[in-house]
């Protein structure tokens, strides 16, 4: 199993249940998955040679239906004034999680297009709410 030592983990969520790990590597631009299920057998659910379409990740969050997790892909740019400048795409990844939990990544939200006029805005983190009704409302 390859490490990815040099990298750093920048946001984590567990599932409800606490046997899947997730964890967002910001300058690597890779997000992973992890079966911790077993703690004797860990299972890598990601694929560290695949390229996921992201760039500077951040935040990671599980949702209330433990169906998808959101990323948002801006961490932080100093400018001049400061030492972090990490590279982002500034959009919000909704990931599905296939059958075996590994993850499916087929849709996000731009930020950059529909702010223009304002400098576009720059997702940092992201609070997910279930209002399906009064008696099921939850937020994580």
């Amino acid at each position: 199993m390859q490490v990815l030592v040099k990298y750093h983990i920048i946001s984590t969520d567990l599932i409800q249940d606490g046997k899947f790990y997730h964890a967002t590597y910001t300058t690597s631009n890779h997000i992973a998955a992890l079966d911790i299920s077993d703690l004797n057998n860990v299972k890598r659910l990601d694929d560290l040679d695949e390229v996921q379409p992201t760039i500077g990740l951040h935040y990671i969050k599980v949702t209330p239906d433990q169906k998808h997790i959101l990323v948002t892909d801006y961490f932080i740019q100093t400018g001049d004034i400061g030492l972090i400048n990490t590279p982002a795409d500034f959009k919000t990844l909704h990931i599905d999680f296939n059958p075996d939990r590994s993850l499916h990544f087929n849709r996000n939200v731009d930020f950059t297009g529909p702010y223009t006029n304002r400098g576009g805005a720059k997702p940092h983190s992201a609070v997910v709410f279930d209002l399906t009704g009064p008696a099921n409302s939850y937020y994580c």
